[in-house]
């Protein structure tokens, strides 16, 4: 233990000597003074809060709730709002205001002065046109280099209106004033060197040789952040620091793992780094200020009924009533003892869940493909947009039980070649009960879709067992036995509780179809298609590894006949049509979240056929890098816009 501490705290050492790290490190030094030399002006919409453009958070805060008028989007200001735009360096601004005109009916409450504070230091008081105005100030160099101003007049609240209103600002010019010498905000650098610092600590453990290659594109694209948009690139610096510090810890104990159980080092490092990257992406997004917020407030309340006993709660998706099952937030119950805030914990929770994932996938894989397609399946799997969309909306009970469903079918792989062989019947029998068990109380939507999949899968096995092929023998009974185990004690210990709600949903179907269950009208078949089409395999997926998938499944059987994990690859493609086909009958447009679910098979198919595509000769290498080039580029389109600009992607399904 002792030397393994040694061993690792010199690797570390190693690394912090390489020259081509300080270099990185002095050419980021360099573009910030650089960039601190450029004239800057930052527009900031107020009111605009999601869109890409001029959205006016981070950079608000102590302000009302957006508003649209006649003139645009507006916010009303608070009596004491405040402005913070970072890293313009140690330089003076001008500052231009664009204040909306105030009704009639409120004028004689509104403010006639405003005072406008850098912090706690005076810089004006300004009369208040209630007419409407543009107004300008200048502010004196800072000390930090940050612009932080706080805006103060008095405030009123309107009859019949809970808010504290003051004046109502649409728009923010700021504008460094050019000549001299600026020095950039060195804190702010200081953050961004420290993540770039041990980002490198961790590129050299998983990536070796190829780590300068990292640094290289990586210190790169920070550059680029910097220079294009220095005010959100300032904004990252705490959290992409926050970001690598969890991910080095975990970058280590997965090495360790990955080193024990796979005997090629390389292709466990590789796969080490793809967890490293998977998890910092997904949490540093989430630590960026103000990225989309999605179900985190849900679920942190859902968290704390959870915590107080209230485990049978009836949640509303689309207009139908449905259960929320509690079993995530037990699992994650142990860290609140720690005194971990549950916001905080349910995000780090998914986040490892989600980049967990990616493991899962390379061992299941691992059954039908080579080493290094199996880790490109767990590429697949971890960097395509669909698990992003999910970290987006902070679906974080279906992110953990997504992990969890791609841990039961490696458990029933593995029980399935070892009751074959004879082998651990009862063991298995116990392991998949608890793990079916644990999907069917993680999420509502996958106990629908995993447990028509389990429903097909026994029918298969049950009429094998009839046709008498002794592999049905072997494994009929322990898989029907482990699975109506888990089933029972879901349905026992917690789906009991919702018999009324489900015989009166029923009731409601068989009279008046399920939109009437929804209360809603039927939705028109092409706007069903139209999400299909661009929300379902555009953006999930980036459209190509769905048909890469299907033609890597058809290759797998061709070359390795039928086994447990082609079949369940092919079952999970046949659950995924019906429940894409169904809303077209029903015109409802609520479903299990089958694409999601679907993930793992879409990532071993498409390694398989960039595999065969990729011994094929330079052209078929072509097509397996225009191919990823794109999917690549939807991912980085649905990882970036949602946390610096809010934009909503589709929601997962």
């Amino acid at each position: 233990m002792v030397n393994a501490i040694s061993n690792s705290l010199s690797q570390d050492w190693r690394a912090l000597r390489t020259p081509a790290l300080w270099v990185a490190v002095g050419l980021l030094f360099a573009i910030a003074i650089l960039t601190a030399q450029i004239p800057h002006q930052h527009v900031i919409d107020v009111g605009y809060e999601e869109g890409i453009g001029d959205a006016d958070l981070p950079f608000l805060r102590d302000f009302n709730t957006a508003e649209k008028s006649f003139f645009g989007t507006f916010r009303w200001t608070s009596g004491d709002s405040q402005v913070f735009l970072p890293t313009f360096g140690l330089r003076a601004t001008v500052i231009e205001l664009h204040w909306l005109p105030i009704g009639a009916e409120i004028v004689d409450q509104a403010p006639t002065t405003l005072q406008v504070w850098h912090e706690n230091r005076f810089i004006a008081e300004l009369p208040v046109q209630h007419s409407g105005s543009r107004q300008w100030l200048i502010v004196p160099p800072t000390a930090d280099g940050n612009l932080h101003l706080r805006l103060v007049s008095d405030s009123f609240q309107p009859a019949q209106d809970p808010r504290q209103l003051s004046l109502p600002l649409e728009r923010i010019i700021v504008t460094t004033v050019p000549g001299g010498w600026a020095w950039p905000a060195l804190p702010l650098l200081a953050w961004w060197i420290s993540g770039v610092i041990v980002g490198w600590l961790i590129l050299v453990r998983t990536m070796h040789r190829q780590a300068l290659w990292g640094l290289a594109i990586g210190s790169g694209l920070l550059a680029a952040a910097m220079l294009l948009d220095p005010a959100r690139w300032a904004f990252g610096a705490e959290a992409a620091f926050a970001a690598l510090a969890l991910t080095y810890p975990l970058t280590l104990a997965i090495q360790a793992w990955a080193r024990r159980q796979i005997r090629l080092q390389g292709i466990a490092d590789t796969l080490s780094a793809i967890v490293a990257i998977a998890f910092a992406t997904r949490i540093g997004g989430r630590f960026y200020p103000a990225s989309m917020p999605g179900d985190i407030g849900f679920h942190t309340n859902r968290f704390h009924e959870a915590l107080g006993g209230l485990i049978t709660i009836i949640s509303k998706n689309r207009g139908i009533d449905f259960p929320y099952p509690p079993g995530p937030y037990l699992l994650l119950a142990p860290g609140h003892v720690l005194g971990i805030a549950p916001p905080l914990l349910l995000q780090i929770g998914a986040a490892l869940a989600d980049s967990l994932g990616a493991l899962i996938v390379y061992v299941i894989a691992r059954r039908v493909l080579p080493p290094r397609p199996a880790l490109l399946a767990a590429a697949i799997y971890a960097f395509t947009a669909a698990t992003y969309l999910t970290t987006w909306w902070s679906f974080d009970t279906h992110i953990i039980t997504q992990s969890l469903y791609l841990l039961f079918i490696w458990g029933i792989i593995r029980a399935w070649e070892d009751w074959r062989a004879g082998q651990y019947r009862r063991e298995w029998i116990a392991g998949l009960a608890a793990l079916s068990a644990m999907v069917f109380l993680g999420h509502f939507g996958f106990l629908i879709s995993s447990g028509t999949l389990l429903g097909l899968l026994i029918a298969i096995v049950w009429i094998a067992r009839g046709l008498g092929l002794q592999w049905a023998r072997a494994v009929s009974g322990p898989l029907t036995l482990a699975i109506g185990i888990g089933a029972l004690f879901a349905i026992i210990f917690f789906y009991s509780a919702y018999l009324s709600m489900f015989l009166a949903q029923l009731n409601t179907a068989r009279t008046g179809g399920l939109t009437a269950v929804a209360g809603r009208a039927p939705i028109n078949r092409e706007a069903l298609w139209n999400n299909l089409w661009q929300a379902g395999l555009i953006a999930h997926y980036g459209l190509l590894p769905i048909p890469f998938a299907l033609i890597g499944l058809w290759l797998l059987l061709r070359r390795q006949g039928w086994q447990i994990t082609i079949g369940l690859m092919g079952l999970s493609f046949v659950v995924a049509i019906i429940f894409a086909t169904l809303p077209f009958i029903t015109q409802v447009s609520n479903s299990p979240r089958y694409l999601m679910a679907l993930g793992w098979a879409i990532a071993i198919g498409t390694a398989a056929t960039c595999d065969t595509l990729w011994q094929r000769g330079w052209v078929g290498r072509i097509n397996v890098i225009g191919a990823g080039l794109f999917v690549l580029f939807n991912t980085c389109w649905y990882w970036l816009t949602p946390m610096l600009w809010r934009v909503r992607p589709p929601e997962p399904f």
